[in-house]
């Protein structure tokens, strides 16, 4: 079966969230997930009575389905009817299942407040009834919405209870992904040793289980490390190695990612008509499957490159590209990093005038999205004009 390249993200979305599905060929995990998009196209039922007759298992399942179309209100009210209904019938396995979650449901919208007390009324629910399993999995999401605002020891502390749980019950699959979660942790802290040490044996694992989707992202990630450290051969090597793996999956928008990385270490090295070649490369692939933030960015890169080479014009069409798409799509941080870099192309220039227009709107937009430090830079370079 070849695989269309839309299904490929939502293979290793699944692969992820359900460690259980690693071991299965992308051939059959695809086959699922067609099943289940087909199953999609029936509503379910809505009404009160409806709601209240239907087991939590059923209830959790329609609200996954719904948080992955992204009908995230919807998923709530079944997920919250689905811990009303296992709380009436007494089933703490259940009720743990719906606050979980429900946790993740938060941590998705950026309520981290409210996602860490419903994790952890989910870990408690699960303790009390020694499912190991599933804190394990608890204590997993609990790193990872740690992580996403940016509390990293929380994060390093609860990723390595989850670590001690599935090490103790051999589930491999998830042992490699905390790895990578760890990993990610300490890249974020600048603690690249045993950010590299985490990754690794992630990547053992990936390898001992033929999980080629999660080398290919453990060599991708050993890459970014190492360009981070200026390590840059070693960082072609692991990206050269996760673009083989990719495009022998026939996963090309993961491929374009690798191939952008490849850019931005031939940028670093000077290598500027190398990183053009990786970063057109990853811009076909982008734009044939209308990955349109990842366009944006591999302007933005282009555009950096023209730059360096004081090929001025191309510099100032890359850059208007990618602020085009990046209004379209309401991206305002990215909006707000482009006009900058138009004001200090355009003060290069000499264009007074329009240096600092786009620093003035770059200031605006930092400060809509409360990015002091970048509005702040903004406003120094209005003062140098």
């Amino acid at each position: 079966m070849a695989i269309p390249p839309e299904l490929q993200q939502l293979i290793a979305q699944a692969k992820e969230q359900m460690p259980q599905l690693g071991h299965l060929p992308d051939e059959v995990v695809a086959q699922l997930i067609l099943q289940a998009m087909q199953e999609q196209q029936a509503e379910p039922p809505t009404s009160d009575e409806e709601l209240k007759n239907m087991h939590p298992e059923q209830l959790g399942a329609i609200g996954e389905r719904m948080m992955n179309q992204g009908r995230w209100d919807e998923a709530e009210k079944y997920f919250f009817q689905a811990l009303e209904n296992a709380e009436r019938i007494n089933d703490i396995g259940q009720q743990a299942k719906a606050a979980n979650v429900l946790g993740r449901l938060c941590r998705d919208r950026g309520d981290f407040p409210q996602a860490t007390i419903l994790y952890q009324q989910a870990l408690t629910l699960a303790e009390r009834i020694g499912d190991r399993r599933l804190m394990g999995v608890i204590c997993d999401q609990m790193g990872s919405a740690y992580r996403m605002q940016g509390g990293y020891p929380q994060a390093i502390e609860y990723y390595k209870k989850s670590l001690e749980i599935m090490e103790q019950r051999g589930e491999e699959q998830a042992l490699a992904a905390i790895h990578g979660n760890l990993g990610t942790v300490y890249q974020r802290q600048g603690d690249y040793e045993r950010a590299i040490q985490a990754y690794k044996k992630g990547l053992e694992l990936n390898i001992k289980l033929g999980d080629d989707r999660g080398a290919a992202a453990k060599y991708s990630n050993l890459g970014l490390v190492y360009e981070e450290q200026g390590r840059y051969d070693q960082a072609i090597e692991m990206y050269q190695q996760s673009l083989e793996i990719f495009q022998h999956l026939g996963d090309q928008r993961n491929a374009a990612y690798v191939y952008s990385y490849l850019g931005s270490v031939h940028y670093l090295l000077g290598n500027y008509e190398a990183a053009l070649q990786m970063y057109q490369k990853a811009l076909e692939i982008m734009r044939r499957i209308g990955d349109e933030p990842a366009v944006a960015q591999v302007y933005g890169n282009l555009a950096n490159v023209y730059q360096e080479i004081g090929d001025v014009g191309q510099a100032l069409a890359y850059y208007h590209k990618a602020l085009k798409i990046f209004e379209r799509i309401s991206d305002r941080h990215n909006a707000a990093n482009t006009y900058f870099n138009l004001g200090y192309l355009y003060r290069q220039q000499g264009d007074v005038a329009q240096a600092r227009a786009h620093f003035e709107k770059a200031k605006a937009l930092f400060e809509m999205v409360g990015d002091a430090q970048r509005a702040q830079r903004a406003v120094q370079a209005l003062r140098g004009l």
